[in-house]
């Protein structure tokens, strides 16, 4: 049945651009190929027959403004699940150079916007290849669809939103959401004004309101970055990589040992790559555009997908040369914003204008984009290792995409008590593909530091 598209919904779909395809990559890393056939009726049975957007595409209102509705057009399976040969030698380069290749390619608009390849030729096992538009889903969705593709999960602590089957779909969320999010936030505000009679909570109060008045600011009038080789115009070219994996509890005990969290030290990491990249001298503070997911993960997900987190712009230690202070000032940024409404009011400019034109959509992200360096996107994932019948799933990975003029995106993802972090940058502006591959084996010495 066709439906119109949320405010956010609509605004991810205008802000594919040639220079920054809108569209979330993942790969699933088996010990061996899936069979095609088996994996098309899976797919049927778990996805399309369940979640509508993989049943339908995006058409636009015929004036200048207005929702995108999404209509129904049944896949063709033989089409949207393919075989994808990779060239020799078949290796993790090989693959990478692939998916870069893919992440330039925009989704066939004729049809729902997704595809699947399952990657044959490929050394290293076999590799399934997930592709699917932000407009339909964000993170969260993602790794929800990764849990429904496999077999059922038995770790008690999975979240709902990832393992329990989805709800029925319900209407256009954006007011609900924000509906939501100011009850529990105004709560949270009046615990802390009833606190404010105690030393630990008038000062508690003082800084809210500080953080607030300094977000409101933020988002109010973006800064302009720190010039950095990072900025300048994107190109078509991407590049993708990962990192080798790290162990999930060598990162909390980390971050337990600098009084942060294990997203306060990938940040940092990230913060330390940045500075070798850039020459380790002189460095400025970078800015980061971080999505915040706004789902009570403690619900099941309902079966419309679609987006639901805000951004918010931590500023990055990367003039810190020291690494434990990394972390430290990391944590105190991310602090600070969790004390605002920073990503609630970004999620709801961007809903609204959603409503209007994909001209003022593009303007009001790229204001954000400007104000950074990069993006970075931590979803947590599977907590037990996934099989796709009797093929093991050894690793999983995904890609954030890029929008405005960002030309550079880590993405954070966590799997059976590892995290690996995958990038994806323009060709253009990290200085080709000697500067991605810098870039990366200057994340992994950050990492190996753990």
């Amino acid at each position: 049945m066709d439906r119109w598209a949320s405010g956010i919904d609509t605004a991810w779909l205008q802000l594919e651009q040639e220079t920054n395809r809108m569209v979330v990559h993942g790969v699933l890393f088996c010990d061996r190929p899936p069979d095609l056939d088996a994996l098309r009726a899976r797919i049927r049975e778990r996805w399309v027959d369940v979640y509508p957007g993989f049943r339908q595409r995006p058409t636009w209102p015929t004036g200048p403004v207005g929702l995108v509705r999404w209509v129904d057009a049944p896949p063709d399976l033989a089409a949207h699940v393919t075989t994808m040969a990779l060239d020799e030698p078949g290796d993790d380069r090989t693959l990478a150079r692939r998916l870069g290749e893919l992440m330039s390619t925009p989704l066939p608009t004729d049809r729902p916007w997704w595809r699947i390849e399952l990657v044959t030729g490929y050394a290293g096992g076999a590799a399934v290849h997930v592709a699917i538009h932000h407009g339909l889903a964000d993170g969260v969705a993602l790794s929800h669809l990764f849990h429904a593709l496999a077999d059922p999960v038995s770790d008690p602590r999975t979240p709902a939103a990832y393992g329990s089957p989805p709800r029925r779909s319900e209407s256009v969320h954006d007011l609900r959401l924000m509906g939501r999010e100011v009850r529990d936030r105004g709560a949270s505000l009046w615990r802390t004004i009833k606190r404010s009679g105690t030393p630990d909570g008038a000062s508690e109060l003082v800084a809210t309101g500080r953080a607030v008045k300094s977000s409101a600011m933020l988002l109010a009038r973006p800064p302009r970055e720190k010039p950095s080789p990072l900025q300048g115009r994107p190109g078509v070219a991407k590049a993708a990589r990962w990192t080798s994996d790290v162990s999930l509890d060598e990162v909390k005990a980390a971050g337990k040992a600098a009084g942060g969290s294990v997203n306060d030290v990938i940040c940092a990491a990230i913060a330390g790559a940045l500075r070798t990249h850039l020459g380790d001298v002189d460095v400025p503070r970078l800015r980061a555009v971080m999505p915040t997911n706004l789902r009570p993960l403690d619900e099941p997900i309902s079966a419309e997908l679609g987006n639901e987190f805000g951004l918010v712009l931590p500023p990055m230690p990367t003039d810190e040369p020291d690494p434990i202070r990394r972390v430290e000032r990391m944590h105190h940024a991310m602090a600070t914003i969790k004390r605002t409404n920073q990503a609630l009011a970004s999620f709801s400019g961007i809903a609204a204008a959603g409503v209007g034109t994909a001209t003022h959509t593009q303007n009001l992200v790229g204001r954000y984009a400007r104000a950074a360096s990069l993006i970075i996107s931590n979803v947590p994932g599977p907590l037990e290792e996934m099989t796709l019948g009797d093929v093991r799933v050894r690793d999983l990975m995904f890609w954030v995409p890029c929008s405005g003029n960002l030309g550079l995106g880590v993405s954070v993802l966590s799997y059976a008590g590892r995290v690996r972090l995958g990038v994806d940058a323009d060709l253009g502006l990290i200085g080709g593909e000697e500067g991605v591959d810098g870039f990366v084996a200057a994340l992994d010495a950050e990492l190996a530091r753990l």
